[in-house]
Parts: C-alpha cells; structure tokens; sequence
C-alpha cells in the first residue's frame, strides 16, 4: 500500500493525506537549475554552449582541459532541453543508439579492475555528451542555433586545427604547463590515464622513420586525434569558405588549404589520407553543382600534394613511410585479438580494452580504432548496435541542402576511420553534431526519409517541421539544395548560380 505524506492532516492517523502530483520534467529540471540560474540562462542565447566550446577550444586546451570540456558544455543544453517542452524529432537510427547506450552501462559489470574505471567513465560521459549535442541541435529551431553559425564555427575549428599542425611541425617538443593537472586531486592527476589527457602538447614524437619526427597533434590528446579532426571538419571548411559568395575569401581558402599539406604529410596520418580520399572521390562523383565543387577541391588538393611530394622535402617522409610499415602488422595482430577475446562476452562485452597477454610493449586490444573499442567493450550486440546508428545516419543525409550534403561527406568520412581511429572525444562530437544539423536541414526540406519523436510537447514550429526566419527560407534553403543522386535541385543563394559555380566560372 502506498503511503502519501503531507496536507492538513499531518499527524492524524484517522485521515489520509491527498497525492501529490507526479512533477513534470520541466519542474523537476527548473528545481534542479534555480530560478535566478533559469533566468540568466534564458537571457543567453541557446546556442551558447556550443559557440563557447568550440569556439574557446584553445582557450580549454591550454588549459589542460581539452579533453574534457564537451561533457561540460553538455550541461547547460542538457538543461535547457529539460526544462523546455517541446517535440524532438530524431533520425530513427537515434533508437539503435540508446540501446547501444545501454549495453555501455552493462558492460561496467564486465569490468575486471577494482580501481576506479577512469577510462570507462570517460567514454560514457563522452557518449552521453555526443547524445546531448545531438538532442540539442534536432530540438532547435534554426534560428535558435543557426546552421550557418555552426558551420563556421566548426570551420573554424579547422583552421585552429590547421595553426595548431604547424606548431607542431615548428616546435615538436614544444608544451604548456597545465592549470588543470596542477588543480586536481592528487589521486586522479596521477592516473596515467589523465595525465595523457590534460597535458598540452603541440606533437608527439615517434621514430617510425628511423629517426625522432614530431608528428603534430595540437589541439589534441594525440597525432591521430589531430588527423582526425583535420578530415572531419574540412567538409565544413568548404561550405563556408569555398562555397562563400567572396572572391577573396575563397582565394584566403586556398591558401589555407595548401599551407595545410604540409603539417597534413608530416603527421604521417594514413588513416588521414585515406579517410580524407575516399570521401573526395564519393563527393566527386556525386552529380550537380557541389559535386563539381568537391572535383575542383580535389583537383586543387591532388595537385599542390604532387608538387609538394615532387618538389619539397615533404616526398622524403611520403617515401619513409611507405617503406618503414611496422604498425600494419601489428595492428592485424591486435585485430585478430579483438575478435578472439570478444568471444569471451559477446553479449555485452569486455567494458573496455584489454592488455596484450603477449608482447608488453603491444598496446592494449580495443585501442586502434573505435570500432574495435565498440567491439571489446560491449560486444557484438553493442557494436551492431553501433553501427546500426552510423549507417542510418548516413542514409538520413543523403538528400538535402547543401548543409546536409557536406554533413553527409563528414559521415562518410567517420565510417571509414572508425576502423583506425579512437574518435572520442573531439571527433565523435564533431560527427553527431555533422549528423544532427544534417537531419535537420534535410527534415526542414522535406527530404528526410524517416524520423521518431523522443518527448513530449509540442510547438506550432515543430510540429510544422517549419523554422521561424525572415522571409519563411531558412540558411539551410539559401545554400541550396542535393537530391538523392546529388542533384541539385534548388539554388537560393546570390553567390551561386545553376550555371556557375561557385567559383563563379561556368560549370
């Protein structure tokens, strides 16, 4: 029997007290947050999290925090989407993601260590923050977080990426002391774990060519971390600088784009390369206006890399590499062990990799790239699952504005280095921010194929699919449109014709 507690009669066994109401969401989060923390909140614009983490990336990872300011930045969305009600409209590969969230949880139990699982708890974190992000951008209307300010904030976060490379290539050894392992508690900043996290670096330096290279990783934990973020976010870069309706900007991002090659050789980065290849040649051979920018981007980028790997010094660390290929054998070895030690607990997995039983000086099973991350932490299901959420993704954004065409190319291009790259935390965010923005612009232009409603509440806007801007065409609208087959089917934008690129030469 359920006892209720409260009202006038208080303290007389003869009467019963009244039920309470069960408080909704919105309550429940506006106790959380405060009133005067609510209403300083509501004065700031909604995409202000978003903007100040990214946009303050280096500020963060000066200061040791790097690694660790998205689930940060997750709180104030994840507040703001609790205490508002409105309808969320999802892709529907969302569903395969929360279960994949789920099997996360389950997998703690397969945890063999008794110490505190430093690893474990950041990569739920990180998911979770992926998942917040996510949420935050499909619930917005665009003029709440704009698509066009997402865009050049990430692109942005190219070019920082892009200044943080040659740091790398000029000062190899080059660091700055860290306020945050200076602030933490002794036992954590002694992990091993977190100290790789919060100390900035500008290059990590390997002897894969016989001798010391700084290979560049700033803003980021590692050289790969720094590789990928390159190709993820250069989609972006495009939309916003090449795609730009300024001359002179688009000349500025040529310039940028060949003063990138060289930090991009000296990483090293096949997975780079590759990566970023693959996902030129499918942009390329998409059809209408974009895909023949994605050609001229290609042609461009092929030919200064020739010239430099012909001309420059660059060709003597393409040619290194090419011959000293030590890490491939021992990546199948671990791949193989990936696969050999998940059939321990296929169901819901190890909860995270596990040391090499062999050789000690052999990294840890489940650590050259997420998918194998997926696979020995929470198994077979966990990684289908996984999977699951990518591909549908993918299939969300094939049609669409041109926002949602270079979202799409971004998509592409985190499938295929999920094989050789661990992706948390700045690259997994990039891409569910990339997938969430894409949807968005492709549902509000009626051309996404499927999607699910999460919560309760409902606005005239969103029940619509309609976005309040000037003029009833949304920044989405203005930058055009792609089709199935990567038509293009409807060009808004005063910088771009259907007969001139956007170079503004005749296509």
């Amino acid at each position: 029997m359920a006892v209720a507690y409260g009202g006038s009669g208080a303290g007389d066994p003869g009467r019963v007290a009244p039920l309470r109401p069960r408080p909704s969401w919105r309550a429940l989060g506006a106790s959380v947050v405060g009133r005067g923390t609510r209403e300083r909140l509501r004065q700031l614009p909604p995409h202000w999290p978003i903007t100040v983490c990214i946009a303050g990336f280096p500020i963060w990872w000066a200061l040791g925090l790097g690694a660790l300011v998205w689930p940060v930045f997750a709180i104030p969305l994840g507040l703001r989407l609790i205490t508002r009600r409105r309808r969320i409209v999802v892709p529907l590969g969302f569903g395969a993601w929360l279960l994949y969230l789920a099997f996360v949880v389950l997998s703690f139990t397969a945890l063999e260590s008794s110490a505190l699982p430093f690893a474990w708890i950041w990569r739920l974190a990180n998911y979770l923050s992926c998942t917040v992000f996510f949420l935050a951008i499909c619930a917005a209307d665009d003029d709440e977080i704009p698509a066009d300010r997402i865009v050049r904030l990430l692109a942005g976060f190219w070019i920082v990426t892009v200044v943080g490379g040659w740091l790398g290539v000029l000062l190899p050894d080059g660091s700055i002391p860290s306020l945050t392992e200076r602030v933490l508690p002794a036992s954590v900043a002694t992990n091993e774990f977190m100290q790789v996290l919060v100390r900035p670096e500008f290059a990590q330096v390997h002897d894969i060519l016989g001798y010391p290279l700084g290979r560049p990783k700033a803003p980021f934990v590692y050289t790969n971390d720094w590789g990928s973020a390159y190709a993820l976010l250069l989609p972006f870069f495009f939309l916003s600088w090449l795609q730009s309706a300024d001359i002179r900007r688009r000349s500025w991002a040529y310039l940028l784009l060949v003063a990138s090659l060289i930090p991009v050789f000296v990483s090293l980065n096949r997975g780079l390369w590759l990566s970023l290849g693959v996902a030129m040649v499918y942009a390329a051979s998409r059809s209408g206006d974009l895909a023949r920018l994605a050609r001229r981007a290609l042609f461009a980028l092929l030919t200064i890399g020739l010239l430099l790997i012909v001309f420059t010094p660059v060709g003597t660390l393409v040619e290194g590499r090419a011959e000293n290929d030590h890490s491939s054998a021992g990546r199948s070895l671990l791949y193989g062990e990936a696969f050999r030690i998940t059939t321990e607990s296929p169901i819901i997995g190890l909860g995270g990799p596990r040391p090499y039983e062999g050789n000690k000086i052999i990294p840890n099973v489940g650590t050259q790239g997420m998918f194998w991350t997926v696979l020995v932490s929470t198994g077979y299901v966990g990684l289908g699952l996984f999977l699951a959420a990518w591909l549908r993704w993918i299939w969300e954004t094939r049609a669409g504005p041109s926002v949602t065409f270079w979202c799409h190319v971004v998509l592409i291009i985190g499938l295929v280095q999920i094989l050789v790259y661990d992706m948390i935390p700045s690259s997994l965010h990039v891409v569910f921010i990339a997938a969430a923005l894409g949807f968005r612009a492709a549902r509000r232009d009626g051309l996404a194929s499927g999607a699910s409603r999460v919560t309760g509440g409902q606005t005239p806007d969103s029940a619509s699919g309609a976005s309040r801007v000037t003029g009833g065409q949304t920044p989405s609208d203005r930058l055009g449109t792609v089709g199935p087959g990567g038509h293009g089917r409807k060009v808004s934008d005063p910088g771009w014709s259907a007969t001139a690129g956007p170079m503004g030469a005749t296509s």
